[in-house]
């Protein structure tokens, strides 16, 4: 599994959006791997219509609908297509009790969900919530470029030798190598965001992520 993080970059904003994740669909297919994009709130209910690919929000609260001025309800991302959520990234953390909170009305609205920890603790911890996936990303390596995955090999494998929930690997995934090497230290899948948004041929890109877990 790849889940492709957009952020806020302009080359994955709006109309240009849907040019970068044309490619997803007919990747997908060709290599059996699944390759969900998470994509700004703005843009959710675009990539649905236009595409018609499975999409996860980037974040969301544990709200219902109501007075909730400048809140992301589950209820809205809903509505506007999403069915999935990446919860807790490095760049819009949250408390230990408001993950907890925001994976239980994930479950009610019956999205997918990852969360993201950053040491082995975190990890084991949010784990036993049981989300879909738990995703270990080494909080300096993220957007480096650089992969994590040597310095933290040993690490992966004590993740998944007690994780109840498939693990996902981030921080610095950019290549096929990259992939390959997390299928084979026991990871599920990949998160990424630089890697692939501005990759000078994206759908190349992509494609060799993907490849990466054929191997």
């Amino acid at each position: 599994m790849i889940i492709l993080s957009l952020k806020t970059y302009k080359e994955s904003t709006g109309e240009v959006a849907i040019k970068l994740l044309s490619c997803v669909k007919k990747i997908s297919e060709e290599t059996g791997v699944k390759i969900v994009p998470a994509v700004q709130p703005t843009d959710i209910y675009r990539v649905k219509k236009e595409l018609g690919i499975e999409v996860w929000a980037q974040h969301m609260d544990p709200i219902e609908p109501g007075k909730n001025m400048g809140w992301l309800s589950p209820y809205a991302l809903k509505e506007a297509g999403a069915t999935g959520v990446v919860i807790n990234h490095s760049e819009h953390k949250m408390s230990d009790d408001m993950v907890k909170k925001t994976l239980d009305k994930a479950k009610e609205y019956r999205f997918a969900n990852v969360i993201i920890g950053f040491n082995l603790e975190m990890i084991i911890k949010f784990d036993s919530w049981g989300p879909d996936f738990v995703s270990y990303e080494k909080e300096d390596m993220i957007g480096t470029g650089v992969s994590m995955l040597t310095q933290e090999a040993e690490n992966i494998k004590k993740l998944v030798a007690v994780l109840k929930n498939p693990l996902i690997i981030g921080a610095g995934i950019s290549t096929g190598e990259d992939t390959k090497q997390a299928v084979k230290l026991g990871a599920k899948g990949a998160i990424l965001a630089s890697g692939f948004v501005l990759a000078k041929d994206p759908e190349a890109k992509l494609r060799e992520l993907a490849e990466g877990f054929k191997s």
